[in-house]
């Protein structure tokens, strides 16, 4: 019979080896599962945070499948739980061996009613939708159940065998043109690589994030939340991930940085994680270029999924990108304190998803995830 209990963090960064290769194995393997993804979240913001690790072993103490979760308190007391790594992730998952995931699921939901006055909301930012944890939670047949919950498109690609496959299933006319653009390239010196030295990489990192954020000052977007934390956290992460868990790829053309991207992977999963796009021969699309030499490596690698990250891009699905549904949902504790501060983080929920806000986001031009308001071509 296999033993579920709560476990310290330290004991699981002393098993991370372990916690890697089930993470690796896992029934749905992401980068965001990763001791050196999750260890590195918890250096930079884990200060504020409690960890609250759960874990299954079997007979010989062999672990089969884990969840880490962080509790925050808030300045008005309210106890939310989300999965360590928090807005940084790109999906949320439990970390399962093969056919335990149903069980898993079933347990963390008995051991999280069994603490009920410890926590009162769990926000879950990212998950499939046909994951057994998912569909416990939205069934609502249990005592832990989502109080309201919104579903979302996130689109990946299919990998098939070999590069030449992929390349067959665009048109001869955008095939013509991936051509065109990127024979362009080379020809004025143009190299894509991958960056695997520690110092390098660091220096890319670096590059990568300075792009980014320059790329969003001009454009006026977002770019506040990618400041010295956030550069730090990822460094460290990988740091730690590479040379197998990441691939940190960049476009030089007489020594300018084109374009940088880094993608994260675990098992047969890669997920485009960060794109740097610098100014220089925005004609030929170097953001682009460089994306489909990742898609060509993951294929000759062996790898089955490539995620293409939150955001339903028209560029997305001109890559082949097809969609995946992924669920947000808020969850109280089976508990009066809980299910009335809940309550008020499901109606802020229902209101960010209102038709009001789909359509204040189609006037700004804002490209929409949510399952239903429309698919691209």
């Amino acid at each position: 019979m296999p033993d579920a209990h709560w476990i310290p963090l330290a004991e699981l960064e002393d098993r991370r080896a372990e916690w890697r290769a089930l993470a690796a194995g896992s029934e749905f393997p992401t980068a965001f599962s990763d001791p050196a993804w999750v260890l590195s979240w918890w250096a930079s913001y884990g200060a504020e945070q409690e960890p609250w690790a759960f874990a299954m072993q079997d007979d010989g103490g062999s672990l089969l499948a884990l969840a880490v979760l962080a509790l925050e308190r808030s300045s008005r007391g309210t106890r939310t739980l989300t999965f360590a790594g928090g807005s940084w992730n790109g999906l949320e998952t439990l970390i399962c061996a093969p056919a335990r995931e149903a069980e898993f699921a079933a347990l963390l939901i008995d051991a999280l009613c069994e603490r009920r006055g410890e926590w009162d909301t769990w926000r879950v930012q990212r998950l499939r939708v046909d994951c057994s944890l998912a569909g416990a939670l939205l069934q609502g047949d249990g005592a832990l159940r989502a109080a309201a919950h919104d579903l979302r498109l996130q689109p990946f690609l299919e990998l098939p065998q070999d590069v030449e496959t992929y390349e067959a299933s665009f048109g001869s006319k955008q095939r013509s043109t991936q051509r065109r653009k990127w024979r362009k390239l080379s020809e004025l010196g143009a190299e894509a690589r991958v960056v695997v030295e520690p110092q390098e990489a660091d220096a890319t990192l670096a590059e990568l994030l300075a792009l980014r954020r320059s790329r969003a000052a001009a454009m006026g977007q977002r770019h506040e939340h990618m400041d010295d934390t956030y550069e730090q956290f990822l460094h460290a992460a990988v740091g730690d991930l590479l040379p197998a868990g990441a691939r940190l790829w960049r476009l030089d053309l007489e020594g300018r940085l084109l374009a940088s991207r880094l993608n994260l992977v675990q098992g047969t999963r890669e997920h485009s994680y960060l794109l740097g796009l610098g100014e220089g021969h925005a004609n030929l699309s170097p953001g682009n270029a460089l994306e489909l030499r990742a898609i060509d490596a993951a294929i000759e690698q062996g790898r089955s999924e490539f995620e293409l990250g939150p955001g339903r891009d028209e560029y997305k699905y001109r890559l082949g990108g097809v969609d995946r549904t992924v669920v947000r949902l808020v969850a109280a504790s089976p508990s009066l304190r809980g299910r009335a501060l809940t309550s008020l983080s499901a109606g802020d929920l229902r209101l960010r998803d209102s038709a009001a806000a789909e359509a204040l986001r189609r006037r700004r031009g804002i490209p929409s995830e949510r399952a239903g308001a429309g698919r691209h071509a």
